[in-house]
């Protein structure tokens, strides 16, 4: 599953040292198990300014709404919010566990979404 295997960063090397040895496939499997237990997800939107791109948060997702899409993400996306370069940020509770980016190709359906002072997307 893409899901764990973007978060073994964040767990793995922290399982090794609280056990204080390499772990077990069956700890490695209960820790990510925990980990996705307490998830939520931030969805941002890139907008090119100027020369760069800046990202802009135009979603949250419960860890609920996440399993609904998390076996297809990019369809999803591209189904809910169009074309774009999205960033979905991750969270253990508070803490950040890791950033998936997604480029689907497409005409964006997301712009409303974005804060009217954080945009200057010209027309």
């Amino acid at each position: 599953m893409w899901v764990k295997e973007a978060f073994r960063d964040y767990y793995k090397p922290k399982l090794r040292r609280k056990l204080k040895r390499d772990p077990t496939q069956e700890e490695l499997d209960e820790r990510f198990e925990e980990i996705l237990s307490q998830v939520n997800c931030t969805l941002l939107a890139g907008v090119n300014e100027g020369v760069g791109i800046y990202f802009y948060e135009i979603a949250k997702f419960t860890l609920e709404e996440f399993k609904q899409f998390r076996d297809q993400p990019e369809a999803f996306l591209f189904e809910r919010f169009g074309g774009g370069n999205f960033k979905l940020n991750f969270y253990e509770g508070p803490s950040f566990i890791v950033c998936v980016n997604f480029k689907p190709e497409g005409e964006p359906k997301w712009e409303h979404l974005l804060l009217r002072n954080a945009r200057k997307i010209e027309g």
